[in-house]
């Protein structure tokens, strides 16, 4: 059966019907009438198919049968990008061998350190735009072209290219969007036309020895300097070697690499981000939405890693832009064999069939009617998405590797700029699509109105940074029980994020007296211990195991039933549901087969989705672990630690005695609002008035109910030792006034109340977990940034049985705020005093 086709122009094939300033575009109007598989020909008799139904996609969609074709535009970017993971053919050595260097620079845990520099990048930006006057209008692509150039070239190469302090372009972009530009144009051209034009030819090889220039003398440079403890993407290019060969890249490919990171790493995202702020423009409830997530998450001046991982509509509407107006739109694959499509279409071995997103994106057979339609939601449940129709980053092995740090890139810039800037639509703005190789909305302006001035305060903008890690030391506790039984920790990672999860949960365990011992799965086969346990932690890679557990999932098929008898094991599963169709499966494939054999599961698979709340569903998974593992071991915690003795005593007293009311102490150091000089007290100018704050009704109640105390409670405060001067002492008082007037209930926990909140928790897990929020890092991130309090925390682990005096002893003191009395000349007419 002959696929659908076009009508052909002679030797020109169909190219005639294609626009040379927005083929892909062009291709798609064509799918609309000719349908979801056409066929369309090029010079010399040369062919490529063109899918955009759901079917057809899923069916090609397969790394056994079909691999990526460096067709169309791609041919010419490789003049430049060479042999780099975009534009290298999978089969060529350099390709591998960078794929398997590359690939843990974007883990999970890779995020968290590219954090802060991306941070710093879009402060600028917010900056700058914090500064404009309310008439000026802001070039929406131009800028997000700044912003992720800017950020792409710090995180990667530790490189400032400044862009926002710069009013043209960095020479590199220019020479970069003139050469992506021209390959395009040449893929559409005939090879005589090509030949031809020789001043563009020259152009094009000019923009290219700009681009090499550049990164020529980054490699240089960083060469020169030698190793100074950078942990980016060209530190690990020039030193890493790929785990299998032992081999590094060659500075030429280092090369092809830089640029097409710089390439990929900005051109998509800026397209992504502006997009975005398009639609939102466009929908007010969808804007409305945005903001109650943003101003009820990004509570802190500068968002941290865990707040921008919990904006989950931010990054529905991320997704909804790319499947509207996907920025990389349109990839092309080759059969490996003859093969035929839908079982009616034969088509031979290297045929080219090349996939239109836009229009694979807004397939109403996978989509439903209202494809067309700008709705976030349908991004809510990750199940829910049709994977098959939803193709922005790629496919498979080469799918695009930076995806994560792409999306975390967007999701952070987008909730900053709507942490702090209302949007403004000045020109009821049409959309208009700007093709390169790349899609984003051309002549495309905005205005923007400050939400908050705090922004342009130079002492607020502090930037994101970590306090000294404390010492860690062996836990003063034991496991009763553990009878020296060993813990084998093995993981299957291509990444590092599994690799990392593994030894995090040796470490704990070893810190709490547990032998344990971390390895790869393929270092374990045919040596899973029976006197011990056995927890798994890995990830899939296109559905199959990742390098270093192929060999295990292999022998594991191999074992015979009720071979694995008496081995104890659990599974946790690192995934990404953007991968809807493979995701979890070496994990839940190991766990069934492990059942299978005969081993015992004493813990259910745990499962984290990079794409959703990860670090809430790894914390989860470690906390239920052990716990299930202290009841299928019989382990008890026996601590060593001596609680600390209390410097303060309480003796409660009936209500017959007489209280001492604060406020009939400090009657001048209470709220003053306005003070007479008629009353008979004199100011100079430069005097001093402290006003004392106090905690409020709600704070005291929540006190009250945690320590199971009645709210009524008159005591007596008596000091064994230590100072406590901001407590009335031997006197009687009522306990709510103590709570009110005396003791901080808000400041952030410190690392000491932490380690005392440790000591007095008696639920294991919960004690490892306190123990790990000391950790560098995580202290930041989940108490500073988060302003937790030390009430905070005894709310939220109920096991810690931390006495109230000890509590009470542990709250700093309220202090004063002091004001100085203003200059005579703004004294009021009535003798009140400002300050």
């Amino acid at each position: 059966m002959r696929l659908p086709q076009p009508k052909t122009f002679g030797p020109l094939g169909n190219v005639p019907l294609i626009d040379k300033d927005a083929p892909t575009l062009s291709l798609c109007k064509l799918a609309e009438e000719y349908g979801p598989i056409f066929r369309m020909e090029f010079f010399g008799g040369f062919s490529t198919i063109f899918l955009s139904g759901h079917e057809w996609v899923a069916e090609v969609c397969n790394d056994s049968n079909f691999d990526k074709s460096l067709a169309g535009g791609l041919h010419f970017v490789r003049a430049f990008a060479g042999d780099g993971l975009f534009t290298g053919k999978t089969p060529e050595p350099n390709w591998q061998k960078a794929h398997n260097i590359l690939v843990p620079s974007f883990s999970q845990q890779a995020m968290k350190g590219y954090h802060s520099m991306m941070v710093d990048i879009a402060l600028q930006l917010v900056q700058k735009w914090a500064r404009l006057d309310k008439n000026e209008s802001i070039d929406v692509p131009d800028n997000m072209t700044r912003l992720t150039l800017d950020t792409i070239g710090l995180c990667g190469f530790n490189y400032r290219f400044n862009s926002f302090y710069q009013e043209s372009h960095n020479p590199f972009i220019l020479s970069m969007v003139n050469a992506l530009d021209e390959a395009m144009h040449q893929s559409v051209r005939l090879p005589i036309q090509n030949k031809l034009l020789l001043s563009k030819k020259r152009q094009f090889e000019s923009d290219i020895q700009s681009m090499f220039s550049l990164v020529d003398k980054l490699i240089k440079e960083r060469r020169e300097n030698g190793d100074q403890g950078e942990t980016d993407l060209l530190a690990r290019m020039l030193s890493a070697k790929d785990p299998q060969t032992g081999e590094q890249l060659d500075d030429e490919n280092i090369r092809y690499q830089i640029i097409t990171f710089l390439i990929a790493g900005h051109e998509t995202t800026s397209g992504l981000l502006s997009f975005a702020l398009y639609l939102m423009l466009k929908d007010p409830d969808v804007m409305k939405k945005a903001y109650e997530e943003v101003d009820s998450t990004l509570t802190s001046h500068l968002p941290s890693y865990e707040q921008v991982t919990k904006l989950k509509y931010i990054r529905m509407i991320l997704n909804e832009a790319l499947r509207l107006y996907p920025t990389a739109p349109q990839f092309t694959l080759f059969a490996k064999e003859d093969t035929v499509l839908g079982g009616k279409y034969p088509i031979k071995k290297r045929q080219n069939v090349a996939i239109l997103l836009p229009q694979l994106h807004r397939d109403k057979n996978a989509w439903g009617e209202d494809a067309e339609e700008f709705r976030p939601e349908r991004f809510e449940d990750p199940k829910k998405v049709p994977h098959d129709a939803y193709k922005p980053f790629g496919n498979g092995q080469r799918a695009c590797i930076g995806m994560q740090f792409a999306l975390h890139e967007a999701t952070l810039v987008l909730g900053m700029i709507l942490q702090h800037f209302e949007l403004i639509d000045h020109t009821n703005y049409e959309l208009k699509i700007k093709q390169t190789m790349t899609l984003k909305p051309g002549d495309f302006t905005m205005r923007v109105k400050l939400r908050d001035k705090k922004i342009l305060d130079p002492f607020a903008t502090t930037t994101v940074t970590s306090s000294a890690k404390p010492k860690q030391q062996a836990q003063s506790g034991k496991l009763i029980g553990v009878n020296n039984r060993p813990l084998l920790v093995l993981y299957g990672s291509n990444m590092g994020t599994a690799e990392g999860i593994a030894r995090e949960v040796a470490d704990v365990a070893s810190l709490h007296g547990i032998r344990s011992e971390v390895a790869t799965l393929d270092d374990k086969i045919d040596q899973l211990p029976t006197d011990g346990a056995v927890i798994i932690v890995t990830s899939s890679y296109n559905g199959k195991p990742p390098k270093n557990a192929r060999k295990f999932v292999k022998w594991l098929d191999t074992v015979e039933p009720g071979q694995l008898k008496g081995v104890q094991y659990a599974v946790f599963g690192a995934g990404d549901r953007n991968w809807a169709n493979t995701y979890q499966n070496v994990p839940s494939l190991i766990d069934e087969q492990l059942a299978l054999k005969g081993a015992t599961r004493f813990s259910v698979r745990g499962e984290a989705d990079a794409s959703g709340e990860f670090e809430k569903q790894l914390k989860a998974w470690k906390m239920r672990l052990w716990e299930e593992a202290l009841q299928a071991f019989e382990l008890k915690w026996e601590s060593d630690e001596k609680q600390p003795d209390s410097g303060l005593i309480i003796e409660y007293i009936s209500n017959q005695e007489k209280t001492v009311e604060d406020n009939t102490l400090n009657p001048n150091l209470h709220e003053v609002l306005n003070i007479s000089t008629s009353e008979g007290i004199e100011f100079q100018e430069g005097d001093k008035i402290g006003v004392f704050p106090s905690n409020s009704p709600e704070l005291v109640n929540r006190v009250i109910k945690r320590f199971k105390l009645e709210g009524k409670e008159q005591v007596i405060l008596k000091a064994s030792a230590g100072t406590f001067g901001h407590f009335i002492l031997d006197r009687p008082v009522t306990l709510k006034d103590i709570l009110k007037n005396r003791v901080n209930l808000q400041q952030p926990a410190t690392r000491k109340q932490l380690q005392e909140l440790a000591v007095y928790t008696v639920c294991p897990p919960h004690k490892f977990e306190l123990e790990a929020i000391m950790e560098e890092g995580i202290y930041e991130n989940r108490v500073l940034e988060k302003q937790l309090s030390m009430l905070d925390l005894l709310e939220k682990y109920e096991a810690c049985e931390l006495p109230f005096e000890r509590f009470l002893e542990l709250v700093p003191p309220l202090k004063p705020t002091y004001y100085s009395v203003a200059p005579a000349k703004q004294t009021s007419d009535t003798g009140s005093v400002f300050v």
